[in-house]
């Protein structure tokens, strides 16, 4: 299995010597990936739990293509996920064809729906039509990359003998994983992406609900006459302890509306627009056996990438950029060791035919 770390683009710090920094540990790490998250506009209640610096994630990841390009390390660069109907995709496509050209054909399209329908509002969209929008939106932006000149006819997008002159670096296209749940996603995934995110929870039912959606998706793969199986990715978060006496003890940063309680709420879930509630993110310190525990677990169920979510916030008197630097130490020295890495290229399919898309990097 191969270990990415989930970016903070969404915090104030995460600018200039702070990117070096994290990059710079994260090539002393070997990690394999670099993860960035996605918010455009949110209520100031919302800014506390989601981040108080949120970056475009396109933008930052250009920046962090740089930046690794600068240190000699080539890490892939992926998303959990881009809310792809937040940006039109003639825009878009052409915006992730130059991010995957200056890095030199790394990107990993990690793609999603999204679910802020306060977002979705601000931005003069209908949540309601968020999957349509995301295949029409994929489907245009595969039509650019793919042909130097295009034409693109659906619903929300219409154009004949265009170019955005931009090609990216990774061939045939970056790949495309599809974050969501349930069995239309899993069609989705199994005619058209390269791949899925999504991870089994801890639990024995999580587990197994898991496996058979797994199974079900490998079905499907093979009824539309793919090769080998869908890249997976998952997530596994958690503020790292060598002290197992503060194992289990909540993190929480954010705020809630008053009398409701903040420990255990979590931004990801779906709210009507307008909707009051707690906005918080909630860490749990982690001991490191848990974590190489969850990792090997996720290995186990068939994952091909791990991206790592550690916290870098202020805390036991350190600042933000300290804690995630010590995070990534602790991380280096009692997990990485003891989980089975998987080195070779990636191979993913692409509409039935085999294909290496990070050869160039």
């Amino acid at each position: 299995m191969k270990i990415g770390l989930m970016v903070p683009n969404y915090a104030r710090w995460f600018r200039g010597d702070g990117i070096w920094a994290t990059c710079e540990k994260g090539k002393e790490l070997g990690l394999d990936a670099l993860c960035f998250v996605d918010h455009v506009m949110f209520t100031p209640r919302q800014y506390v739990g989601y981040g108080n610096g949120y970056m475009d994630c396109w933008t930052a990841m250009s920046y962090v293509a740089a930046v690794t390009n600068v240190q000699q390390w080539k890490p892939i660069l992926t998303n959990a996920v881009v809310v792809i109907p937040y940006r039109p995709p003639v825009q878009q496509g052409k915006v992730i064809a130059t991010v995957d050209s200056l890095a030199g054909g790394r990107v990993m399209v990690g793609a999603g729906s999204g679910y802020n329908e306060n977002e979705f509002s601000s931005l003069s969209l209908n949540v309601k039509e968020r999957g349509d929008m995301t295949d029409e939106y994929l489907a245009c932006m595969k039509e650019l990359w793919t042909h130097p000149v295009s034409s693109f006819h659906g619903k929300y997008t219409n154009f004949d003998e265009m170019t955005v002159s931009v090609r990216p670096a990774s061939q045939p296209y970056p790949p495309v994983l599809y974050g969501s749940h349930g069995p239309r996603p899993r069609r989705r995934i199994a005619e058209r992406y390269q791949g899925s995110i999504g991870a089994p929870g801890r639990d024995a039912e999580s587990q197994r609900s898991f496996a058979s959606d797994m199974a079900d998706l490998n079905k499907l793969w093979k009824e539309h006459g793919r090769s080998g199986k869908p890249y997976l990715m998952a997530m596994e978060r958690g503020h790292l302890t060598t002290q197992r006496g503060q194992a289990g003890q909540d993190v929480v940063k954010g705020v809630a509306p008053e009398g409701q309680p903040a420990s255990g709420t979590d931004t990801g879930v779906r709210m009507q627009a307008g909707e009051e509630r707690a906005y918080v993110s909630t860490y749990t310190l982690t001991h490191v056996d848990e974590t190489v525990a969850n990792l090997r677990r996720l290995d186990a169920a068939g994952v091909d990438m791990a991206i790592v979510w550690l916290p870098s916030y202020r805390y036991g008197g350190l600042d933000n950029q300290g804690l995630q630097l010590q995070q990534m130490e602790i991380l280096a020295e009692h997990v990485l060791p003891k989980i089975p890495r998987d080195k070779k290229p990636i191979e993913m399919d692409y509409d039935g035919k085999k294909a290496t898309p990070f050869a160039k990097a």
